[in-house]
């Protein structure tokens, strides 16, 4: 008579179908990681793009401040007024008279339904403006409550 073994085998099978399940797992989060990887690329890019389209837009901000400054120094010497600012201004430069005195405004496009606003006061000291606001704005929905300040009050 033959004895019966009270230990069972594991066959081949068991390990294939074992086996089988590791790879299926690994396979679904190798999927997983590079749809992340692809997301956080995605994102990474466009964070790029709007860093490097905000950084070109205060570089012209700050290119019309220049060339407004260089405006009110003529001015100074001409004992300019309001009309004779609106006629030397450069591009897209807004002058209005206000209860603080002559202001300034202008906008540039930081692209990504972003701008950048800026508004002036024409000073009487060796400081020939003050910049009372300079933020980023949303010009997809502009609300005036709405903003982020750069700069000012």
């Amino acid at each position: 008579m033959k004895k019966q073994d009270s230990q069972q085998r594991v066959g081949v099978g068991v390990s294939s179908v074992l086996m089988i399940l590791v790879v299926l797992a690994m396979t679904a989060l190798s999927l997983l990681a590079l749809g992340s990887a692809r997301s956080n690329e995605s994102m990474t890019r466009r964070n790029a793009d709007v860093g490097a389209a905000y950084y070109t837009a205060a570089d012209q901000v700050q290119r019309k401040l220049a060339q407004i400054d260089e405006t009110l120094l003529t001015g100074r010497s001409e004992t300019a007024d309001l009309a004779w600012y609106q006629a030397q201004s450069p591009d897209a430069v807004e002058w209005e008279e206000s209860d603080e005195g002559i202001c300034f405004t202008f906008t540039t496009d930081a692209g990504n339904d972003l701008a950048i606003f800026v508004r002036g006061l024409v000073t009487d000291g060796s400081q020939r403006y003050l910049l009372k606001e300079h933020r980023i704005i949303d010009t997809a929905s502009y609300d005036t409550d709405d903003y982020f300040v750069l700069m000012g009050d």
